[in-house]
């Protein structure tokens, strides 16, 4: 890691947050590239950039707030902790997992910048969740499902840590190959409800997003 980081200075849902990170994406995936140019898909970065996904997240939690005020979270590949951040400030009670611990880091110093109460930030595989099952009311993600192979153990996993009558947010890209990753979530007994879909403009990036919430069957 670099000794100084990058600051980024955001605005979302109207609350201000300064975000710590090692570099952008394109930056760290040039330093991963092989001679050949190739890059391991599963060790690119995309936890380095703060997505259009989760503008509309961000939205939604404030929205709740009094919702998940007191209530046991958790954010599902919290990336650089942005909507975990916030939803610490609103009064959630915060788990927040990753599988990159170089997110993690970043995240934990965010939170310090920010005087926002620390949650548990822990380095988690959704294939081997070491979470006390079913215990979680409130679960979210953003931008989660760009891969179709995510979509059987992502949903394993959301229905292993969803309390009974507890509720997912996920916001996601409209990219071609979600509609199968939704597929294969859907398929594991949760039913969706679309909460929101509009064209989101971040940091010079323009991208239709939807906000889904799920529910168990």
């Amino acid at each position: 890691m670099q000794d100084l980081p990058q600051v980024l200075n955001l605005k979302l849902a109207g609350h201000r947050l300064k975000l710590k990170r090692q570099a952008d994406l394109e930056t760290l995936w040039s330093g991963l590239q092989e001679p050949s140019g190739d890059v391991d898909q599963e060790r690119i970065p995309y936890w380095s950039e703060i997505w259009p996904s989760s503008v509309l997240l961000a939205e939604h939690l404030d929205r709740s707030r009094t919702l998940i005020r007191g209530r046991l979270c958790l954010e599902a590949g919290c990336g650089l902790g942005a909507t975990a951040i916030l939803a610490a400030r609103l009064g959630a009670r915060m788990v927040a997992v990753d599988m990159e611990p170089d997110a993690l880091v970043f995240a934990r110093q965010s939170a310090e910048t920010n005087n926002t109460p620390q949650g548990l930030w822990t380095g988690m595989d959704w294939k081997r969740s070491g979470l006390k099952k079913h215990s979680f009311e409130f679960i979210w993600a953003a931008d989660v499902l760009y891969e179709t192979g995510l979509a059987l153990p992502l949903g394993g996993f959301l229905l292993d840590c969803l309390a009974p009558g507890g509720r997912i947010w996920i916001a996601d890209q409209k990219r071609n190959v979600s509609g199968n990753a939704w597929a294969g979530l859907l398929s594991q007994g949760l039913k969706a409800r679309e909460l929101e879909e509009r064209r989101v403009s971040w940091f010079g990036q323009k991208a239709g997003v939807r906000l889904v919430e799920l529910v168990r069957e």
